[in-house]
């Protein structure tokens, strides 16, 4: 089965489509992205950086390279805060457990997370 264009259709990347849409073509779109980038370098230059947001976990991993609570620990403290996030505070007890018994085996069982959590215990 052969599928045409309409009759009035102008070919793909022709120039008429672009101007109809408003949009400039070849030199022109390239001077408005250097002017957009050169904008853009601008404001950026104005405002003050933002400060980083700190992870979720940032202060469970100073505790584990402080010594303070082994890998195991801040395994378990990390699935308590991920079943937080997730599901809430108020999720009940037997649906955290079977969520958070599911997260635990698939530390486990993923050879990737388990090569990650036997590197934290060599830590």
């Amino acid at each position: 089965m052969k599928i045409s264009r309409p009759p009035h259709a102008d070919p793909p990347g022709s120039p008429g489509k672009a101007e109809a849409l408003g949009g400039t073509t070849g030199k022109g779109f390239a001077a408005k992205l250097d002017q957009a980038e050169r904008a853009a370098s601008v404001r950026g230059a104005e405002r003050p950086a933002a400060p980083r947001k700190a992870s979720a976990i940032a202060d469970i991993g100073a505790d584990l390279k402080a010594g303070k609570i082994t890998a195991e620990a801040a395994i378990d403290k990390v699935v308590e805060r991920v079943l937080d996030r997730q599901l809430g505070k108020t999720a009940g007890a037997a649906l955290r457990e079977k969520i958070g018994a599911a997260l635990r085996e698939s530390l486990t069982d993923d050879p990737l997370l388990a090569a990650k959590v036997r590197a934290l215990s060599q830590e």
